[in-house]
């Protein structure tokens, strides 16, 4: 399973920050959305059932 891209939000961050650290994921990983490398439920819930 490989990952090519992921966002992480800080709870800490206030709303503008959220909203710049998003705006700039989307300008770098536009494509990465519809990636099928990125796991769905199924894949991820098996992977923390084998490995958690």
């Amino acid at each position: 399973m490989q990952m090519k891209s992921v966002m992480i939000f800080d709870p800490n961050d206030s709303e503008e920050q959220t909203v710049t650290k998003w705006m700039d994921w989307m300008r770098d990983n536009h494509s990465a959305v519809g990636d099928k490398a990125v796991p769905g439920v199924k894949e991820t819930q098996e992977y923390l059932r084998r490995y958690a």
